[in-house]
């Protein structure tokens, strides 16, 4: 089970994405309408995994708030 902190962290790579998808569209946007359509739906799609994500983050704020515990990860060096 995830930790409030990697839905958080995987709803950041999500943003990244789809911030990263949206300068791509607008490079192509008059190159070829095909390319375009494809691109748009990639888009569509790492919004739709946005959605999830942030539903997912939402749910389990509301269980650690009553009383889940929230798991996270023990922080262990392994150098020096």
């Amino acid at each position: 089970m995830y930790s409030v902190g990697d839905l958080v962290d995987k709803l950041i790579i999500e943003n990244i994405k789809i911030a990263m998808m949206k300068e791509k569209l607008n490079s192509v946007a008059k190159k070829s309408d095909a390319l375009y359509v494809e691109m748009y739906q990639k888009m569509m799609d790492l919004n739709i995994n946005r959605s999830i994500i942030a539903k997912e983050l939402d749910a389990k704020l509301d269980r650690v708030l009553h009383g889940e515990k929230n798991s996270i990860l023990k922080s262990i060096k392994t150098y020096g």
